[in-house]
C-alpha cells in the first residue's frame, strides 16, 4: 500500500471515531506509554503537541513535567523542526498548520526519547504527513528512542516505505505496544 493510500485510509478511519472513542484511546495510550521503561527512565523527552485528529499528548507532557524531566516540544523554523524546552509556564501559539508550538524558549541540544505522531503505520514503519520533518529531525538525534503513537484504526497493512524513512523503535496504540524486535508486546490495552 502506498503512503498516499495509507494516509487516505487512516484519515477516514480516524474521522469515523467519536470524540469519546478518541478520548478513551488517548488515555489508554498514555497509560501504555508511562508503563514503558524508555519513558520512565528518560531524562530529556521530546513529545509532539497533538492536533485534533491525533492521540492527545497533553496529559503525557504534564506528567513528564511533573516528574521534573526536561521536556521539549516541536517548533518549525522554515523546513526544519527544533526541539524547544518548555516549562508549565510556556506560552504557545498555533503555527500555519494549526498546531501549537512554543512562542519562546531555547532549543534542546540533546534528547533521549522522542514521542512522535504519524498518519498511518505498519509495525514500526510510519507514514507521516509527507513533509519529512521527523526524518530530518531524527538525523540530528540518531540515538534517541523513537516511539510513535497512533489509534489502532491507523494501521495500514503492507505500507510501503522509502530508504530515507526512519523506522520507529516502538509504536503504541490503545490496544498494543509494537517494537522493532517483537511484532506485538502487549495486546491487553483496550480489551
Amino acid at each position: 500500500m502506498t503512503k498516499q493510500e495509507a494516509r487516505r485510509k487512516a484519515k477516514a478511519a480516524v474521522a469515523a471515531m467519536s470524540d469519546a472513542e478518541k478520548e478513551w484511546a488517548s488515555g489508554a495510550i498514555v497509560d501504555a506509554l508511562t508503563s514503558l521503561d524508555a519513558v520512565r527512565k528518560c531524562k530529556r523527552p521530546f513529545v509532539f503537541l497533538s492536533a485534533e485528529d491525533e492521540p492527545d499528548t497533553h496529559e503525557l507532557i504534564g506528567l513528564l513535567l511533573a516528574l521534573e524531566k526536561t521536556v521539549s516540544v516541536p517548533r518549525t523554523v522554515g523546513d526544519e523542526m527544533e526541539a524547544v524546552v518548555i516549562t508549565p509556564y510556556t506560552d504557545f501559539r498555533k503555527n500555519k498548520w494549526g498546531i501549537e508550538e512554543p512562542v519562546r524558549g531555547h532549543a534542546a541540544t540533546d534528547i533521549d526519547l522522542a514521542v512522535v505522531p504519524l498518519v498511518a503505520f505498519d509495525g514500526v514503519r510510519r507514514a507521516g504527513h509527507g513533509k519529512g520533518f521527523y526524518d530530518r529531525f531524527f538525523a540530528r538525534f540518531p540515538d534517541c528512542v523513537k516511539i510513535g503513537v497512533a489509534f489502532s484504526a491507523q494501521r495500514a497493512e503492507g505500507l510501503e516505505t522509502e530508504p530515507h524513512d526512519v523506522p520507529l523503535d516502538a509504536l503504541v496504540t490503545e490496544k498494543e505496544v509494537i517494537t522493532a524486535q517483537n511484532t506485538t508486546v502487549n495486546t491487553f490495552f483496550g480489551e
